[in-house]
Parts: C-alpha cells; sequence; structure tokens
C-alpha cells in the first residue's frame, strides 16, 4: 500500500470517527434536554405537592365547617318549599314585585345534592342586587347560577332581573364517601 492510500484511509477513519461522534453526541444532548425536561416536571409537581401539604390544615378546617354547617335535605319537596319561601319572604320585605317563580328539578351529585328556583322580580337595581347579597351568606348555602337583569319598559326607576337561585345540600350517606382525614 503507498503512503497516499494510507493517508486517504487514515484521514476516512478520521472523518467516520467525527461523523459517528457527531450522531452520538446529539442522540446524547436530545436524551439529556428530554431528562432535564422530566426533571423540571418532578420539580414542579414536587413544589405542588408541598404546597398543597402545607394547606392540609387549612382544608381539614374548611371540611369540619363544611360538615358542621352545610343542611341536610330532609325531603326534595321541603329543601325547594323552604328555599322559594325564604326568597319570597326576604324579596318582600325589601319591597321588591315577583313577577314569576319556577322551581327546578333537584340535582344529586356525589359530594352535594342541588335544589334550584328561578324567580323573575321587579324593583330598583340597588334593592336587587341588596336582596341577592342577602341571600348569599356563605351559611345560607345558596349560589346565583344564572342572573339577567334588563330595564322595566314601564317604569324607567325599576328594572327586571330574573336571578337562578341554588341551594347545596349535604349528599345522602350511601351516595358518596367521606373524604379520608
Amino acid at each position: 500500500m503507498k503512503a497516499s492510500e494510507k493517508r486517504l484511509i487514515a484521514i476516512l477513519l478520521v472523518l467516520a470517527v467525527i461523523c459517528g461522534g457527531a450522531i452520538i453526541s446529539q442522540r446524547l444532548l436530545k436524551r439529556q434536554r428530554g431528562i432535564e425536561r422530566r426533571e423540571q416536571a418532578l420539580e414542579l409537581r414536587q413544589m405542588e405537592s408541598g404546597a398543597i401539604l402545607a394547606e392540609a390544615e387549612l382544608w381539614k378546617e374548611r371540611l369540619g365547617w363544611l360538615e358542621g354547617t352545610q343542611p341536610q335535605m330532609t325531603s326534595e319537596n321541603e329543601a325547594s318549599k323552604e328555599l322559594l319561601e325564604s326568597l319570597l319572604a326576604s324579596a318582600s320585605t325589601l319591597g321588591l314585585t315577583v313577577q314569576k317563580k319556577q322551581l327546578h328539578e333537584p340535582l344529586a351529585q356525589p359530594y352535594y345534592r342541588e335544589v334550584g328556583v328561578t324567580l323573575t322580580l321587579k324593583g330598583t337595581l340597588p334593592a336587587i342586587f341588596r336582596w341577592m347579597h342577602q341571600a348569599l351568606s356563605p351559611e345560607a348555602f345558596c349560589t346565583v347560577t344564572g342572573l339577567k337583569v334588563v330595564p322595566d319598559n314601564e317604569d324607567t326607576s325599576n328594572v327586571i332581573a330574573t336571578v337562578r337561585f341554588s341551594r347545596l345540600y349535604l349528599p345522602e350517606m350511601a351516595e358518596a364517601e367521606p373524604p379520608a382525614k
């Protein structure tokens, strides 16, 4: 073999080693980036878990308050009637006129039961919002799940509001297991 052939073979081998090294280094860098992404995701999960564990006592207190305060439904009809009567009584004390009332089908979920009523009222805007604010105390377990306010065509000082209220009750014991403490 001639010296020039030996040089060409050596150059070919060096180029093959360089190309092989480049290909292997690309694969290793790709694998390293994947590992770094997984490491960052795990660090984020660990931080989230730490934050959740730090709030554990707060959530235990909230669960205790919820179990001690949330009302138990005796019957769906009684619960709907009670909600409707309490809303009508508070509306009449503020001088609101009830134009329409509609009870909704009770809803059973794993962690709560819900009854609802939709009322259409006529009155001044401040009085309607005061009435809604009074009904939405945390101890009442009432929520406004729908609200529509339009001006009254007959009397411009009044508005007509259609408000959907829902009240949440404890679930039946057979429906949901309490969370582990």
